[in-house]
């Protein structure tokens, strides 16, 4: 009957039923009529918050660059905000201040058997308040119906006050008593690291383990340059002891005196008499024969003078010692230099080298030392940047409970609570048309409903249709109509 349906009349399927049609638009109208007669008057009032971005009431210890929050971020961080108006320990806390009694005094005087008055308080609450957000800005609308329209306003401040001390503690809850022991027991940590170097650097002297392995390392390559130096030195006048200990056995220590001077007069008078009686002598043999007194004489004068010059010859050299030698004594001098050089170069090598070995050994100490410094240290730094962190936190939170205590919220009331002047619930013109309309609708849809689950035909075409046969003619059912007649004629 569906697609005989579709190609019926629906004035005529609506004619048909119409008592059913009626019944239904009479009935959802009388109950909208009862609805608006017997309803609950309740006001609105309403209130606007503005949410602020990037102006924070704070000072911001953070130190690291900041981003720009997107319109997505921005529109979940006012749903967040939306979110804590409408939960229900903000509901609960709203209706403490008020007074439960005063707002729904019929709970309280019959109270709900299967939670408690505030249970159903709430749900009350959370019914009668609307808060909305705009799809692309940062604007909280929020409304309260109640009866009373002065009490509807007092609700919605309320709630507001209620929600700023709300939206501090969630996003701004400093937990200042943690961090100040947090504090103190960073303090403690960073007193002890602090002893524990302190102590480290005083048993090594040191007041920079790296400068003073550098300073150690500048020191030890001084003395490593300025020993190679004495060591050369010292080698260099070792080498020049030995070679004029060398040239000193090969140089004779005295020389003798060279004839000259006034002590070889007699010597050489002796001589030239001796010369002069020999070259006589070789006159006279050409002269004389060799026995002839004069040349007997003659050769008596020269053995007489030969003698006298052997014995000025001895005198003379019992008389005169050697002439001490000058190059030895140059030799001598030169080598008691290099002793005096070496010997005094052998006593800085000898420093700068137990000097060397006490930096390698200072060294190697602070070496095997490097790692309980290390740890020291990074125990320090640690305790240090804990503790800088933590009294940055402290203060953070310092500065926040002055702001929760004075009620700053990034939240701004844009628009306080309105103290409205005529009813919001419920609304009649709406209600009305609604009425209308979904009678209408019901109305029309159940005289189709009834239509389709009729199984009689109406029209000549329902029966073509479901037969599929042509119609030739058709017969309407009426019933006659017959004239009145004159009373007289009836008699």
């Amino acid at each position: 009957m569906i697609g005989l349906i579709m190609r019926h009349s629906i004035p005529m399927i609506l004619f048909k039923w119409q008592r059913v049609v009626m019944g239904i638009f009479l009935t959802i109208f009388v109950v909208g009529l009862c609805y608006l007669t017997f309803a609950e008057r309740k006001y609105e009032s309403a209130a606007e918050l503005i949410v602020k971005f990037g102006n924070r009431p704070m000072p911001d210890f953070d130190r690291s660059p900041t981003t720009e929050l997107t319109p997505a971020d921005r529109h979940e961080i006012v749903l967040s905000h939306a979110a804590i108006l409408s939960s229900p320990d903000l509901a609960q806390a709203t209706i403490k201040a008020v007074g439960v009694d005063k707002m729904y005094p019929r709970i309280v005087d019959d109270p709900p058997s299967r939670w408690s008055v505030m249970d159903e308080a709430v749900r009350r609450f959370k019914d009668d308040l609307w808060v909305g957000v705009g799809a692309q800005d940062n604007v909280i609308t929020v409304s309260f119906l109640n009866p009373d329209k002065a009490l509807a306003q007092k609700v919605v401040e309320n709630l507001i006050n209620q929600y700023v001390g709300q939206q501090t503690t969630v996003y701004h809850d400093p937990h200042s008593d943690f961090l100040k022991n947090e504090v103190t027991q960073a303090a403690a940590r960073l007193n002890t690291a602090q002893i524990s170097l302190n102590e480290f650097k005083t048993q090594w002297q040191i007041s920079d383990f790296d400068q003073e392995i550098d300073d150690l390392l500048q020191q030890r390559g001084d003395v490593d340059s300025s020993l190679q130096t004495a060591q050369a030195a010292l080698n260099q006048a070792q080498h020049r002891q030995v070679d004029l200990e060398k040239l000193m056995r090969d140089v004779p220590r005295t020389m003798p005196e060279s004839a000259g001077g006034e002590k070889y007069r007699s010597m050489d008078d002796a001589q030239s008499r001796l010369a002069d009686l020999r070259n006589k002598k070789s006159q006279m043999l050409a002269t004389y024969s060799a026995n002839s007194p004069a040349l007997i004489q003659l050769n008596a004068g020269i053995v007489a003078a030969e003698a006298d010059l052997r014995e000025r010859q001895n005198d003379l050299g019992n008389r005169s010692a050697a002439n001490p030698n000058s190059v030895y004594q140059t030799l001598q001098t030169d080598y008691l230099r290099t002793v005096a050089d070496a010997e005094s170069n052998a006593q800085p090598v000898e420093v700068l080298t137990k000097q060397l070995a006490g930096i390698d050994k200072r060294l190697d100490d602070l070496r095997k030392a490097r790692g309980d410094f290390d740890n020291r240290v990074r125990e320090h730094d640690l305790a240090e940047d804990l503790y800088k962190s933590l009294s940055t936190q402290y203060e953070d939170a310092r500065v926040k409970d002055g702001i929760n205590q004075s009620r700053i919220s990034s939240v701004a009331v844009i628009s306080q609570p309105t103290l409205p002047y005529r009813t919001a619930r419920p609304r009649y013109l709406i209600t009305f048309v609604a009425v209308v309309l979904g009678g209408a609708l019901l109305a029309v849809w159940g005289a189709l409903i009834c239509e389709a689950m009729d199984d009689r035909f109406t029209t000549a075409e329902q029966l073509a249709l479901f037969l599929d046969l042509p119609v030739f003619t058709s017969i309407d059912e009426r019933r006659p109509v017959f004239p009145s007649l004159p009373a007289s004629q009836g008699a």
